[in-house]
């Protein structure tokens, strides 16, 4: 389970280096990141990896948090 965990995790993390590392060395990269950094908006390609990445942390954290209310019993 935790290894499932961490190869979705790495994965989704990957996927968004390389939409980062694809728009950087596209023409006019450097200023889409850095407008990115101050504004928030991206790529389509970034925006995606994003959402996997926030996909794959809840998925990641949800067991823990479905744990936490375990044994509280009022």
């Amino acid at each position: 389970m935790v290894g499932n965990h961490a190869e979705t995790l790495r994965r989704a993390i990957e996927t968004l280096i390389n939409a980062k590392l694809h728009d950087a060395l596209s023409p006019g990269g450097i200023d889409r990141l850095a407008a990115h950094r101050r504004t928030g908006v991206a790529s389509y390609d970034i925006r995606m990896a994003e959402r996997r990445l926030e996909q794959a942390i809840g998925e990641v954290l949800s067991p823990v948090e479905s744990m936490a209310g375990v044994g509280d019993d009022e």
